[in-house]
């Protein structure tokens, strides 16, 4: 069995090498035919033999290699991530959305919110999660009481950094690290600690001494940083609902959420939440993930038309 994976490189390309590895027995392949000619080319040529083309993004818009995936009547799954929701709400509303692809293809997310937001525009989409993680190794406690957040350059405002500085105003004892921008035209506070980009290794020592993870964007997928974050026991404040977060719904109650959680680890002592790192270890491990990815992709590709 062939399967070709298209759409955003990060997430594809990740998930074909895991899915190699896991499935040997299968083809996986990615060809980044959003910005390479070469790859387009690759896809063209690969196409015809491929028993099912996995979209790594909701596509409501034009497609050349989606066209062409048509008109093969080869098999199609859109995954829907983030973004690409908020583009289909906007082209839904503007009656500008292309449906040819989605109607045509199986839709999967895997966040319930998102699942909800794409019922709303009449997309019907199945939840199915594929990211997955291993827990690392962690010390007991954490070394400091601190806060953490990822903005990335020239989308701060998006990713909450107005909520952020208010938060660092109110409390000048508590040190914030702000990952992936460095901070140019923000303005600058003595608490606040602008990283730019780091590494994956120097990313993983920021969660392991630091307790809070903040995130604040205006709208957002089942994010890998909150699972990562999770996964290391930190306490989530995060815009979007879920059952091991604080929920910052409103942005004036970000002073009153911030404060009860950081009562929380005074009075463990900086202690993990160990209820958090269960709910990844149940929830996000390797062979789950992947083997219910697995056992959706057999369904489908080999499902008769």
């Amino acid at each position: 069995m062939k399967i070709i994976f298209v759409g955003l490189p990060y997430f594809a390309k990740k998930i074909v090498s895991d899915l190699n590895e896991f499935a040997p027995q299968y083809s996986f392949s990615f060809y980044n035919t959003y910005y390479s000619k070469i790859q387009q080319i690759k896809f063209v040529t690969e196409l015809p033999f491929a028993d099912l083309v996995i979209s790594m993004n909701g596509v409501s818009d034009k497609s050349g290699s989606l066209d062409l995936v048509l008109k093969m009547r080869k098999k199609l799954w859109l995954q829907w991530q983030g973004t690409d929701v908020l583009l289909a709400v906007e082209r839904y509303k503007n009656n500008t959305i292309d449906k040819k692809y989605i109607d045509y293809a199986v839709n999967f997310t895997d966040a319930p919110w998102m699942q909800e937001e794409l019922k709303l525009i009449k997309i019907r989409c199945e939840l199915l999660p594929f990211k997955w993680l291993n827990i690392p190794l962690l010390s007991k406690k954490f070394s400091e009481l601190s806060a953490y957040s990822y903005l990335p350059k020239g989308k701060e405002n998006f990713y909450g950094w107005k909520t952020i500085f208010h938060l660092a105003e109110k409390n000048p004892e508590i040190l914030f690290y702000i990952v992936g921008t460095n901070g140019d035209r923000l303005q600058k506070i003595n608490n606040v600690k602008f990283l730019g980009w780091i590494s994956e290794k120097e990313m993983c020592e920021l969660r392991d001494k630091t307790p809070i993870c903040l995130r604040l964007p205006q709208h957002d997928g089942y994010s890998l940083t909150v699972i990562e974050a999770l996964s290391c026991g930190n306490e989530v404040i995060w815009t979007m609902p879920h059952e091991q977060c604080h929920l910052l719904k409103n942005i004036g109650d970000a002073e009153m959420i911030f404060k009860k959680v950081i009562d929380n680890f005074r009075e463990r002592n900086l202690l993990r939440n160990e209820n958090n790192i269960l709910f990844v270890k149940n929830n996000f491990s390797r062979e789950e993930v992947l083997g219910n990815f697995i056992s959706k992709i057999e369904e489908i590709a080999t499902k008769r038309a």
